[in-house]
């Protein structure tokens, strides 16, 4: 019975010397999925751009805040604000969305979103001489943005927006506002529905403009007033009629019925209208 015992014993130490740690077991599905070979070459992306924008990470609510707090947690762990100066190189990272803000502007703030399968890099500066404005338009900043992409493709991400929000402590109604993006061919800004699908959010007060590739150079265009009141001494306007002559005594006595000329009414009428222009000339 002892022997068996042993025997037994013996079993159950040579089990647990040949079962797989769970730790390794994890850190090899991490190598073969990728993971850590993706999280090195973000890291080395990160070291090589010039600038890095500082993330305005939303702090974790604390223990015990309820199921409202989890739940508005769970709902954006995978989506980032962030801020970035023009010029810098900013880190995009794989399926995240992630909304990039640049310096408020005279009436708003540029914004670019982002979200796509693979990390990417983001770089946008000012063109303080951009193109002209488009007939009817004005662009209130004065300025346009370019945009760049780095790591990769532009297109074919899962979520990229041009977006324009108003400062908080502007009045400027940029509701009928419009996005363009400048045609490299003509030097010209284009606008309208061949550029993307632009929308307007009243609550944020924002313009937001999905396309299809976010490299190239955006501007923001607002209807001009003075062009809008003045549209009729341009060009191809339409000329007020000139007023009518006024009617004459002579023209109003023709259209009584039965005073014709050589009609008794109408030789009586001119005897006694000549006699109404004698008599002032007498006096």
């Amino acid at each position: 019975m002892k022997v068996t015992y042993s025997i037994l014993l013996a079993i159950q130490a040579i089990s647990a010397i040949a079962a797989p740690s769970p730790r390794k077991a994890v850190a090899a599905e991490e190598a073969a999925s990728g993971l850590v070979t993706a999280t090195a070459a973000l890291t080395t992306a990160s070291a090589v751009a010039s600038t890095t924008a500082a993330a305005t990470a939303t702090a974790a609510p604390a223990a015990g805040a309820g199921e409202e707090a989890g739940a508005e947690e769970e709902k954006d762990e995978n989506e980032v604000e962030q801020q970035a100066e023009f010029g810098a190189v900013v880190n995009i990272g794989a399926n995240i969305k992630t909304d990039t803000l640049f310096p408020p502007g005279k009436v708003g703030n540029f914004e670019v979103e982002i979200q796509n399968s693979r990390p990417r890099l983001l770089r946008v500066t000012e063109n303080t001489n951009p193109a002209a404005a488009p007939p009817g338009f004005t662009n209130p900043e004065g300025i346009s943005w370019r945009v760049e992409i780095g790591g990769g493709s532009s297109r074919g991400f899962t979520l990229s927006k041009i977006d324009y929000i108003r400062n908080a402590n502007s009045t400027v109604d940029i509701s009928a506002g419009q996005i363009g993006r400048l045609c490299r061919e003509t030097n010209s800004f284009v606008i309208g529905a061949g550029v993307g699908e632009l929308e307007f959010e009243v609550e944020e007060v924002e313009l937001t403009l999905t396309v299809d590739n976010l490299v190239g150079e955006w501007a923001v265009f607002l209807p001009d007033a003075a062009a809008g009141a003045g549209a009729g001494a341009g060009a191809g306007a339409v000329a007020a009629p000139e007023a009518a002559a006024p009617i004459t005594e002579e023209q109003a006595l023709a259209a009584l019925p039965g005073c014709q000329p050589g009609s008794l009414c109408r030789s009586i009428l001119d005897l006694m209208m000549g006699a109404n222009k004698a008599g002032p000339a007498a006096k």
